[in-house]
């Protein structure tokens, strides 16, 4: 007869009553912050709002935010999370208090990623942040550079504009196209060469690792919601995450490697190039591949989805489709394609992109910020180390800023005082890339790439819906990830607008 196992047992029952009176602990300790936080909804004892939140946290934070007010206080778990709802909350957050909340919280699927440290993205502020700060602001994102590298993505627009067209009468998934537009113009931009071939199966492999690194970054993780659980990783993230970064990691090793073979000519720099020549003891090729895996992954991704939305809300609207076309065929004409010099001479276009930006923000809560000490906004104190995020997705929703919220105006931004609104980060009304210290560092390219794209994709062909669908029959809605993307993937069929020479 087998004697069970009783000193198992009483060891699992200790466990059992030792978690519950840590998980109580920490509940009653959160009960007695919450005096001095925003008001917020009440959660479950150690869950906290979780359930709250569903799969759209966008949609349920603003709904929660017009019974809380524009700044309010969520639990996630044991993560404390203040939100902010309005230009005005967001203001406190990215300029007058900047400098106290512009640290980052640990998100555990970047950990992989980015060594925490060598990231510019989730790096917090420090001495070594900065410096990697200059060295894109001023070496990869500056005007001189970008200027330099204009050719780069006049030549990756026109070679999609020119498959698009030898495919013509076929359906083309745009945000698919669009993707691997970006991914060889930042190849180019990087390594000077391009690094998806679509006429070569054995290059998906590069396409499919970043595609796979943003779905598994935009699911949510049980440990970001109790850090207790990362040795055991229940979802697998980050075995998965370790993964498809290694397979990133070894793709950059190689060009870094055969660079460092021979020297460029310093008037062929690329970036590859420029970090390079910043190694040193403290940034060391494990930041230089850090870094590189950051620009593929934050280029690509949020570019598709911004020109996928506006080319999305253009085909759902023909009257402002033909609004901006006539534009294009006043300014461009009918015998050339669109080149950057272009764009700023097209303003129904510049508003239509900060009206997509406003209504489709390709980051609906930005990335999140960390107390980096005490703060007071409002009358209410956010406790050093709390998650502080922005509902950007609930400011170009609100009907006291907006006419019409819900609909795609761009002649908003025609006129009034909106004429004036830019989304540099300075009109918190409209912060798509963020504001403060803390902005997308690569907001410069970003924009050239959005208009360049979105200007040639209408100015070249005609576009119709396949299956013989209507525009009203479109699905809009979205999906909640790292980006806020479009459910469902938007595909058309193009008729060429321009004599075929030009293509």
């Amino acid at each position: 007869m087998e004697i069970p196992n009783r000193s198992f047992s009483w060891y699992s029952v200790l466990l059992a009553a030792g978690s519950f009176f840590f998980f109580f602990f920490l509940w009653r300790r959160e009960r007695r912050t919450r005096l001095c936080l925003p008001p917020g909804p009440r959660g479950w004892p150690i869950l906290g709002n979780l359930f709250q939140l569903g799969k759209m946290p966008h949609h349920s934070l603003y709904a929660l935010s017009l019974q809380y007010g524009p700044l309010m206080t969520v639990r996630l778990g044991m993560k404390t999370t203040v939100v902010a709802s309005s230009p005005a909350m967001a203001k406190e957050i990215f300029k007058t208090h900047d400098h106290i909340l512009a640290g980052r919280p640990v998100i555990e699927s970047n950990k992989t990623l980015s060594h925490d440290k060598y990231s510019l993205v989730w790096a917090d502020c420090g001495p070594y942040w900065s410096h990697l700060r200059r060295i894109y602001t001023f070496e990869l994102f500056s005007r001189t550079r970008l200027e330099a590298l204009q050719h780069l993505r006049r030549d990756q627009v026109f070679s999609t504009i020119r498959l698009i067209f030898e495919d013509k009468g076929k359906v083309v998934n745009i945000g698919h196209t669009v993707f691997c537009t970006s991914l060889n113009l930042l190849g180019n931009m990087i390594f000077s060469t391009s690094v998806f071939d679509p006429h070569d199966p054995a290059s998906a492999g590069f396409r499919d690792t970043i595609c796979e690194i943003m779905k598994v970054s935009g699911k949510p993780n049980l440990v970001d919601f109790f850090p207790f659980l990362r040795f055991l990783d229940p979802q697998g993230v980050s075995r998965v995450m370790a993964m498809h970064v290694k397979a990133l990691y070894d793709f950059s090793d190689k060009f870094i490697q055969k660079r460092q073979s021979f020297q460029r000519n310093n008037s062929e720099k690329d970036f590859l190039d420029v970090l390079l020549d910043y190694t040193t003891e403290d940034f060391t090729l494990a930041g230089v591949r850090a870094l590189i895996a950051e620009l593929f992954l934050a280029g690509t991704e949020t570019t598709t989805t911004a020109i996928e939305w506006a080319m999305a809300e253009f085909i759902r609207n023909p009257k402002k489709l033909n609004r901006a076309r006539q534009e294009l065929d006043e300014v461009v004409g009918s015998n050339r394609k669109v080149e950057e010099s272009d764009l700023d001479r097209l303003p129904y276009l510049h508003a239509a992109v900060k009206e997509a930006f406003r209504l489709r923000p390709t980051g609906a809560l930005l990335l999140p910020h960390k107390a980096r000490s005490n703060c007071e906004i409002g009358g209410f104190v956010i406790p050093k180390d709390t998650q502080v995020m922005v509902n950007v997705w609930a400011i170009g929703r609100d009907p006291s800023i907006w006419n019409n919220p819900s609909e795609f105006m761009p002649e908003r931004f025609l006129e009034g005082e909106n004429s004036k609104m830019d989304y540099r980060g300075h009109d918190f009304e409209l912060i798509p890339f963020g504001a403060g210290r803390r902005i997308c560092p690569a907001l410069p390219l970003a924009s050239r790439m959005v208009h360049l794209v979105l200007a040639s994709l209408l100015h070249s062909f005609e576009w119709e819906l396949p299956d013989g669908m209507s525009c009203e029959q479109m699905d809009m809605s979205d999906e909640f990830g790292v980006t806020l993307k479009k459910a469902e993937d938007l595909k058309a069929i193009p008729t060429p607008r321009l004599p075929n020479h030009i293509y």
